[in-house]
């Protein structure tokens, strides 16, 4: 009775003890799972770390050459307008915001049409989208801007995707209203030089009949005496004679080209002495003359003599053109700009500005050809020789006016600081 239990008891120890040499096994199993897990889950965080360093950085880098093409873009002195497939832009750089006076944050995601008035470039898009290949197309169109006409020449071309495909339109704006009108100059000049030529052949021989018809028309009037209404013909012949001939004699300065001889000339000084000469230059009383000159000497290197006539033709022809009075605007300054066609940095400028008539755009052209005049008595030539003078001076003149509002003249002349030759 005694030795029944304890042989039941037995094999239950052993197989106690089985289940925990079992247990023992399977703790020991696990944990050598969980290590290898830890391990395992470390290295996958090492590499998680090191992916998310090599993202970071390469996304750093990335910035780093958007933020570098950015600023290569802003930098251009060409002006980038980029639409898409609906014409909306997408970019607009600063050179584009400086030509089309026109602010980026105001014309993205906007269509060309809702930021123009008059789209100078509708057509030009039309063309690339219709365009087979993908060549550039180039255009020249007057954009107004500001109140002002600018000359600009475009390039289009389509934008591609990494398949070549179509998204989008590409416009490169260049202002080109400076070399136009440097154009202009120049072919004014060449054609001014050629009339030049001509026009003192043709005036040397004018003069020598002149002089044999003045003498004969004295030696008439002299026969005539006691004859008065006949002396007094006579005298109309010599008075008509007179006349050609002071007309020859500013066409032969027109076409001498001065050579001016330079000297420190303090237009300050020049232009108030002009004004306070009644008998070079006469203002009306209805005449209201506003002086705004810069402050301390503006000295120009530049021929005084010739100057004077430069500004006595400009400031009689302002009191001319205000015949019903008005105000008369005389300004000088420096300015850092180089002048139409020369390199001088410093370059003084004399601003006269009236508020008379006007002069038609039209005639703005031909204002500087000699013998056109839009006054009835006017020879034509008193613009034409200042021209010829500040050319000389290698400066340039600005002409800006309105019908019914006046007109304004900017002279440009190199400082007398700097080396003319």
């Amino acid at each position: 009775m005694t030795d029944e239990p304890q042989d039941r008891q037995a094999p239950d120890l052993e197989t106690l003890q089985a289940a925990f040499q079992a247990f023992t096994e399977t703790t020991q199993h696990l944990q050598e799972s969980y290590e290898k897990l830890q391990a395992h889950v470390r290295a996958l965080d090492l590499e998680l770390e090191k992916k998310n360093a090599e993202l970071e950085q390469n996304l750093k880098e990335k910035e780093a050459v958007r933020s570098y093409l950015n600023n290569i873009l802003q930098s251009l002195t060409t002006g980038v307008i980029v639409v898409d497939g609906d014409d909306r832009i997408t970019t607009f750089n600063k050179t584009a915001e400086r030509i089309t006076g026109r602010q980026e944050t105001e014309c993205r995601d906007q269509t060309l049409s809702d930021v123009f008035d008059v789209d100078p470039f509708a057509r030009l898009v039309e063309r690339v989208r219709d365009a087979a290949d993908t060549a550039p197309v180039f255009q020249e169109s007057v954009l107004t801007t500001g109140g002002r006409d600018l000359r600009i020449r475009t390039a289009a071309s389509p934008v591609l995707d990494g398949q070549g495909q179509r998204i989008g339109t590409m416009l490169l704006l260049e202002d080109i209203t400076q070399l136009k009108r440097l154009e202009e100059e120049a072919e004014r000049n060449d054609r001014l030089r050629a009339m030049g030529e001509m026009a003192a052949g043709i005036a040397h021989e004018i003069r020598n009949p002149l002089a044999s018809i003045e003498l004969f028309a004295s030696v008439l009037k002299k026969d005539l005496a006691g004859d008065e209404e006949n002396q007094d013909l006579a005298g109309h012949i010599i008075n008509g004679v007179r006349n050609m001939d002071r007309t020859i004699s500013s066409l032969l300065l027109f076409a001498k080209s001065p050579e001016p001889s330079r000297s420190r000339c303090d237009l300050n000084r020049l232009l108030e002495g002009l004004l306070a000469d009644p008998a070079q230059l006469q203002i009306p009383d209805n005449v209201n003359v506003v002086c705004d000159f810069g402050a301390g000497t503006m000295t120009a290197n530049a021929d005084e003599h010739l100057l004077k006539q430069v500004f006595l033709n400009f400031l009689r022809n302002a009191v001319q053109a205000m015949p019903v009075g008005g105000t008369l605007t005389i300004k000088t300054g420096h300015s850092e700009a180089p002048s139409a066609d020369s390199l001088h940095r410093h370059t003084l400028t004399t601003t006269l500005a009236d508020t008379g008539v006007g002069i038609a755009q039209h005639d703005q052209t031909h204002i500087f050809n000699p013998f056109f005049s839009t006054k009835e008595t006017g020879t034509g030539l008193g613009l034409a020789i200042a021209h010829n003078i500040i050319k000389a001076h290698h400066g340039a003149i600005d002409v800006d006016s309105q019908p019914g509002i006046g007109t304004t003249f900017t002279i440009h002349l190199p400082g007398a600081d700097e080396t003319a030759s």
